[in-house]
Formats: C-alpha cells, sequence, structure tokens
C-alpha cells in the first residue's frame, strides 16, 4: 500500500496526488466564480486526505478560492497551497518580485508561500536566474518557505542548483506516454535531492476508460483546454490507433488488479522515486 502523505521538505507534507486548479481559469473565460462556493468545493478533497492544491498567478481566482479553503477550515495547518509566478518574457528586477509574491500572498490571505513555482520562458534570457535569486532573497525573509521551478529541463535546473538557488521541486510533464523525467533529469533530480511533480499523468483524461475503442477525437470536439494539449501529445507518441493499444494493455493491468486504467496510470509515474507526487486536474 502506498503512503498517502510525503515530507517534501522540512516541515512541509505534502499529499502525494495534489489537485491542479488550472482548470479553474475563470477570469480569463469572463465567467468569475462565486469564491466563497468554489471554496466548498474543495472540502471534499481535504476530507479524503488529498490536501496539498496547485495553483498559479495566471489561474484565474484560484489563489483566491484556494486561500478562502485554507483560512477557514478547523485544520487549515494541514492544508499546502502552492502557486507559481509566470512573469512575462523579458528583464526581471527586484521590485517586480515583490510585487508578485505580495499579490500571491494577498489573494491567498497567507503569511508566507508553502512552495512558490518559477516559470522560465526563455533561457538565452538570463533574466530568469536574476528571478530565482531575487526568490531565493524573499525566501530569506520569510515571504516564501520553499522554491521550486516549472518545466525546467536538466540542464537549466543543474545550473540553477549550481548558482546556489534551493530548488526543491521541478513541475513537469510525465506519463504513461511521456517518460522524460527518465533520462537525464532523473540524475539532477538523485544527485541534488530535487524532487519531481509530474502533471500529464492522465493526459488530460484521455488515460481512461471512456476513451478505449472510440475514434480519434475532432479538435473541435475536445471539451477542456487539456485535451486539447494532450492530444498533440499522443499524436507525437504515434498517433490514435498507437494510443488505443496503449489503452488496451493498461485496461489488461487494471482488471487483474481490480482497479481503473488512471489508478494504474497515476501508479506507474508514482513508482518513479524521484516523483513525489501527481497532478490530477479538478
Amino acid at each position: 500500500r502506498m503512503r498517502i502523505l510525503t515530507e517534501l521538505a522540512p516541515g512541509l507534507k505534502i499529499s502525494r496526488i495534489i489537485t491542479g486548479l488550472w482548470q479553474i481559469a475563470d477570469m480569463e473565460r469572463k465567467e468569475e466564480l462565486d469564491s466563497k462556493e468554489s471554496a466548498q468545493n474543495l472540502i471534499p478533497y481535504i476530507n479524503s486526505e488529498l490536501t496539498t492544491f496547485d495553483m498559479a498567478d495566471h489561474y484565474g481566482s484560484s489563489e483566491i478560492i484556494a486561500g478562502i479553503c485554507k483560512k477557514n477550515h478547523p485544520e487549515k495547518d494541514k492544508i499546502s497551497l502552492f502557486t507559481k509566478w509566470v512573469p512575462k518574457p523579458g528583464p526581471i528586477n527586484k521590485k517586480m518580485v515583490r510585487e508578485a509574491i505580495e499579490l500571491a500572498l494577498e489573494r491567498m490571505q497567507q503569511n508566507s508561500i508553502d512552495l512558490i513555482q518559477f516559470h522560465a520562458w526563455l533561457y538565452a534570457d538570463p533574466s530568469w536566474l536574476d528571478g530565482l535569486f531575487y526568490l531565493k532573497e524573499l525566501k530569506e525573509q520569510g515571504l516564501i518557505q520553499n522554491i521550486g521551478v516549472t518545466n525546467f529541463d536538466a540542464n537549466h535546473l543543474r545550473i540553477a542548483l549550481a548558482s546556489g538557488i534551493p530548488i526543491i521541486s521541478n513541475q513537469i510533464s510525465h506519463s504513461v506516454l511521456d517518460r522524460r523525467a527518465l533520462g537525464e533529469m532523473k540524475e539532477v533530480c538523485e544527485g541534488n535531492n530535487v524532487k519531481l511533480f509530474a502533471y500529464g499523468t492522465l493526459l488530460g483524461g484521455f488515460l481512461s476508460e471512456r476513451w478505449l475503442g472510440l475514434e480519434e477525437p475532432k479538435m473541435g470536439t475536445l471539451a477542456t483546454w487539456s485535451q486539447m494539449k494532450y492530444i498533440r501529445f499522443i499524436n507525437a507518441a504515434g498517433g490514435w490507433s498507437v494510443f488505443q493499444q496503449l489503452l488496451k494493455r493498461l485496461e489488461q493491468v487494471a482488471k487483474k488488479y481490480h482497479t481503473s486504467i488512471a489508478n494504474i496510470a497515476s501508479r506507474f509515474v508514482l513508482e518513479n522515486p524521484n516523483v513525489a507526487a501527481v497532478f490530477i486536474g479538478a
């Protein structure tokens, strides 16, 4: 039996299945949600020991919703809120970084961020390293508890770590279809005690029984942004017919263990010792 919680860093216990809040995106869709009502919708996750939530500055009102949930919960100390700072391409200065972190703290109603994850658009512009140094300063001031990154390749993760940035996590795509995490990234993680957060574990829901035996969907019929994204992954990995063969094999394993394709696909990723948790979108 796999443990439900894991210690990501001293004093930071997280659930091995993290609830991702990308699909909120209500501000971008101009359909703003009722924050208090939406916060109540997170309670069943917490009651099921799924106490860790991942969001970002551009995931609509996700920071606000999760912040209300944590503030009003009787066991708020066991809830972890992870967010991301995704600056616009271009120079990064200290004022810009502080404003971004203070805005996130205000939206989440927190005094310190459990984990801030930094995204770099263009490695050719060295300002991405400036951003990490400024985040490190804010960590030393107590506004941030831990620093992570998103979508870093092995080489640039190694550069950041060698520069003295105390990175504890890297959030990357990792699934039975996308196994890049098992290459050079594995060596960097093991050598520097960096843990991976795996998103795309279920390919936006494609890794489930509901798609078994179906014809390839047309782009215009897909229901979510995740599906629009991961159909491209499927095509890059060999196409829909090859994907159907994968689903059939996963179904065989799932039946053997009396579970679902989604559970088998998630467990495959969690078996990677460098993976701290998988993200399942809500």
